[in-house]
């Protein structure tokens, strides 16, 4: 049959004007034998009908498969849709925030939403600390991932974490004299980088260390001195820094609201 059928292609290839059907041989001879059918294409039409009935009806159907278990039940609420934009976000302007994202996500008893679960896994992949963390936050949902798709997996030779270390965000570098603006209140940590970057003694080249700062204030100063950092002087050379700066202070301030449990 299967000789039959790529002599019937051929053929339709080259068309009936050219070449005549192959003779059908076996039963499909006795099935398609029709006089009235006296045109070599009404004879390939013919042809054609019986050998795509006789192949169907030989096609046997695969061994059974199994049923797809989803993963164990996770009691614990999705991070709100607004969490969700604000990883991506982050992961793109402030990665210096994700961290603290994810540790205030799990301590705040929030899941994973379901879409950020792969990109999680795959993000950190080869980072031992991040990854115990995405998989507290997947619930179960992360290993019954990985076993659909492999390429998810951790490494399998991938030191365990220290307990410690899951649960405490990494220490940022910051020069004492910035240090101590870390427990001040918002209006007075906003005053100091205010007069600092307008008078010129903090600039471009202490950007680093003031991102760092202001990921690591406590969360209560973060409106007043993103406000602070606001009204930075406009012809000052810091100015630019100081909205950047603030653009991260009002990151940070909206990112541990949409995380709030309340």
């Amino acid at each position: 049959m299967d000789d039959h059928w790529r002599e019937l292609v051929t053929v339709a290839m080259l068309g009936t004007d050219r070449r005549d059907p192959p003779e059908p041989v076996g039963p499909l001879a006795d099935l398609v034998a029709d006089t009235v059918r006296a045109a070599p294409s009404e004879r390939m039409l013919a042809q054609v009908a019986a050998c795509v009935a006789v192949r169907r009806a030989g096609v046997l159907p695969g061994p059974p498969v199994d049923c797809l278990v989803g993963p164990a039940p996770d009691e614990r609420p999705l991070c709100v849709p607004a969490a969700v934009d604000r990883w991506h976000h982050i992961t793109v302007s402030w990665p210096v925030l994700e961290d603290e994202w994810m540790l205030t996500l799990i301590s705040n008893g929030w899941r994973l939403a379901p879409e950020l679960v792969a990109l999680v896994l795959r993000r950190h992949r080869r980072d031992p600390v991040r990854r115990t963390r995405a998989e507290v936050a997947c619930g179960p949902l992360a290993s019954w991932l990985v076993d659909q798709l492999p390429e998810l997996a951790a490494p399998a030779n991938q030191v365990a974490p220290s307990p410690e270390s899951i649960g405490e965000l990494p220490e940022l570098p910051i020069p004492p004299g910035l240090a101590v603006l870390l427990t001040a209140s918002g209006e007075e940590s906003g005053r100091a980088l205010r007069v600092g970057i307008e008078s010129g003694q903090l600039g471009p080249s202490h950007r680093a260390v003031l991102i760092n700062l202001l990921a690591r204030v406590r969360p209560d100063a973060l409106s007043d001195l993103a406000e602070a950092l606001e009204t930075v002087d406009q012809t000052s050379t810091g100015y630019g820094l100081a909205i950047v700066l603030a653009d991260l202070a009002n990151t940070r301030h909206q990112m541990l609201d949409e995380l709030n449990p309340y």
